[in-house]
C-alpha cells in the first residue's frame, strides 16, 4: 500500500491555513469542499473535532467565520500603511493577526482575487510596496529561492527590471548580488546571462554599483 501523504502535522497546518483565509471549516462545508482533508482528519484523529482542537482552533466557532468584505480589507491595509507596516505579500502571510487574515481573505475570487489588486484598491502601488519593503537577510534569501523555484529569471539584469528593491537589498545586505545568490544556495552560473559588453554598458554598470555603494568605488576604477 502506498504511504498516505497526510500526517497529523500536515492536517493541522492545512486547517490553520484555511481558517486564516476565512474559510468555513464546519464539518458539512469541509465535506463539500475538501473531502480528502476531512477524511484524513477523521482517520488520523478518530474525530474531526479532535483534529480541529489539535490545530489550536475552537471547534464551536468554526462556522462563525469573519465576514471579510472589500471595504474591510481596504481599511485594514490603510491602517497598516499608516503604521508603517511591511505590506509585501511574503511579509503579510507570515502574520497571525488581522492583517494576515485580511491578506488571505483578499485572494478569494469573491473579493480581489490577489493581494496586489487589494493594494491597488486601497490606493497603493504594488511596485512601490516591493521597492520600499523592509528587507532582512531571511526575506532576501526566501525571495531569491522562490523566484528560482518558479522558474523566474534572477540574473542581475532581469532582477533589476522585475524587482529593483530586492536587487538593491541583496547588494546592500550581502555586499554583492553574487554573494546573495550563493547564500541562497543557488548556483550563480545557472542564472547568469551572457552580456554583450559595450563601452556605454560598462560605464552604466559602474554607475549602478556606485549608486548602491553610495559613490564609494574602489580607487582602481574611479
Amino acid at each position: 500500500m502506498p504511504k498516505s501523504p497526510w500526517t497529523k502535522d500536515r492536517i493541522a497546518e492545512q486547517l490553520r491555513r484555511l481558517h486564516s483565509a476565512g474559510e468555513d471549516l464546519s464539518y458539512n462545508q469541509l465535506a463539500k469542499k475538501n473531502q480528502a482533508l476531512l477524511s484524513a482528519a477523521v482517520y488520523h484523529f478518530q474525530t474531526y473535532r479532535q483534529a480541529v482542537i489539535h490545530a489550536g482552533l475552537a471547534y464551536d466557532n468554526l462556522s462563525r467565520r469573519p465576514q471579510w468584505t472589500k471595504l474591510a480589507i481596504i481599511r485594514k491595509i490603510k491602517e497598516a500603511r499608516r503604521k508603517g507596516e511591511d505590506l509585501h505579500w511574503a511579509a503579510v502571510i507570515q502574520r497571525r493577526d488581522a492583517l494576515g487574515k485580511a491578506a488571505f481573505a483578499s485572494i478569494q475570487k469573491r473579493l480581489f482575487g490577489n493581494w496586489n489588486r487589494a493594494l491597488r484598491a486601497a490606493g497603493l502601488d504594488s511596485n512601490d510596496i516591493a521597492i520600499h519593503r523592509k528587507w532582512d537577510d531571511a526575506a532576501i534569501l526566501y525571495e531569491l529561492r522562490d523566484l528560482s523555484r518558479n522558474g523566474e529569471p534572477i540574473n542581475p539584469g532581469a532582477l533589476q527590471k522585475s524587482d529593483p528593491g530586492l536587487y538593491a537589498a541583496a547588494i546592500r545586505r550581502f555586499g554583492s548580488y553574487h554573494a546573495a545568490v550563493v547564500a541562497a544556495k543557488l548556483q550563480p552560473a545557472k542564472h547568469r546571462v551572457r552580456t554583450n559588453w559595450t563601452r556605454k554598458k560598462v560605464v552604466l554598470d559602474f554607475c549602478e554599483i556606485a549608486r548602491h555603494h553610495r559613490g564609494k568605488l574602489p580607487i582602481g576604477i574611479r
